[in-house]
């Protein structure tokens, strides 16, 4: 099992860095407050050097150049935060911070079709088993990925006349990390029945997310899982135009959600351009000229290779930090990746601007083979910066 190892680390940042701001001198303050006071603003970066972003939405600084503002013994940073300035005090170098990088998780809702035709030949096996074997098997994806990821899953299907309500959707309790073996007894206590009202079963799922919405920094994904063209509950038997534009609008509503959605078909019964549209919807791109990625298996191995695709692919680069950093500074920080549990590909000091860069004050993205290395499962990630750099 593959695992993305990330460092426990203390966090010094009171003691190291944090320091009061002293309220009465600062550029904000007194007779005629600097005009970069006030300004609106959503991240310290939107604002001027020497400013951040207040708790009101506006920029302001607690202190200027020189340190006016700051208390005896502190300094200003270029965000206008006070520190405990300790270097030429008495002989010490006021020490680095270490902040922990926590990655941030995805939650995937796997909507897999029931459908009858999921009984039909694949590769040796049926498209129902290959499935199963590709998330549950002992090199499935849900069984290798399941604790880096936050998994739940769907099946629909509807059979008239004898379901109460259309469509028919069974799920797995909740989403959850090492949700697997509540996916594996949703699975093994299931077959393909009889239709495909696909475009209903997304809203279905649309609201579910909306009940029961993923953590704030984790981004919600609807990985479809279709054999055969849609047809709707009004209408079971109708593989038609209507049946299709209610999937692809469907999969858009879901983007407007900001839920993404990727699709998997499983054969080649449905027509890759109806494929392309969902998939363009689902990625926020017009249906008809987009070139989002589809993906389609023939086989037991293709569809093994696809789901492990997907899902990899999906896994954040993204680590949220424990503590704040001045991004006009952060270049003065060293990311390091070391190996743990195997070989890191990408061990060893990582260059900022080439391999990582801030996204805002609290989040770090690392970027291309550092990136590949951090999915890959054998690396641990740690932050430093120097004080001053990380404020509260």
């Amino acid at each position: 099992m593959t695992r993305l190892s990330i460092a426990s680390l203390f966090t010094f940042v009171v003691a190291a860095c944090g320091g009061p701001s002293t309220p009465g001198v600062g550029p904000c303050e007194g007779g005629i407050p600097d005009p970069a006071c006030g300004l609106p603003c959503l991240t310290d970066s939107s604002c001027p050097t020497g400013f951040y972003c207040g708790a009101d939405g506006t920029c302001t600084a607690d202190c200027g150049p020189g340190g006016s503002g700051c208390e005896a013994g502190q300094s200003c940073d270029s965000s206008g935060h006070c520190f405990a300035d300790t270097s030429g005090t008495d002989g010490n170098e006021c020490p680095s911070v270490t902040v922990s990088p926590m990655p941030r998780i995805p939650t995937v809702q796997l909507l897999i079709d029931q459908s009858g035709s999921m009984t039909q030949n694949f590769g040796g096996t049926d498209r129902w088993s290959a499935v199963k074997t590709a998330l549950i098997g002992g090199s499935g994806v849900i069984t290798t990925l399941q604790d880096q990821v936050v998994f739940g899953a769907s099946l629909y299907t509807y059979a008239q006349g004898t379901d109460a309500v259309c469509p028919r959707i069974t799920r797995t309790p909740n989403r959850a990390i090492n949700n697997g073996p509540a996916i594996t007894s949703l699975l093994n206590a299931n077959n393909p029945a009889s239709d495909t009202p696909t475009g209903e079963s997304i809203r279905k799922v649309i609201e579910d997310f909306q009940q029961n919405p993923p953590s704030a920094s984790s981004v919600p994904v609807i990985l479809l899982a279709t054999d055969g063209e849609p047809d709707r509950c009004a209408d079971p038997d109708a593989h038609d135009a209507q049946s299709r534009q209610m999937s692809v609008d469907a999969a858009a509503a879901a983007y407007t959600a900001g839920i993404r959605t990727i699709v998997l078909s499983v054969g080649n019964d449905t027509g890759d351009d109806h494929l392309q549209a969902v998939a363009n919807a689902g990625a926020g791109l017009p249906p008809a000229t987009g070139m989002a990625p589809f993906y389609k298996a023939n086989n037991p191995a293709e569809l093994s290779a696809a789901l492990s695709s997907i899902i990899t692919g999906i896994l954040s680069c993204e680590f949220d930090l424990s503590g704040t950093v001045d991004v006009n500074r952060a270049s003065e920080g060293f990311v390091i990746l070391s190996s743990s549990g195997g070989t890191c590909s990408a061990a060893g000091n990582l260059d900022f601007g080439t391999d990582w860069e801030m996204v805002d004050s609290n989040t770090i993205r690392v970027l291309g083979a550092a990136c590949d290395a951090l999915k890959a499962g054998s690396c641990t990630m740690q932050a430093t910066f120097a004080c001053g750099t990380v404020v509260l």
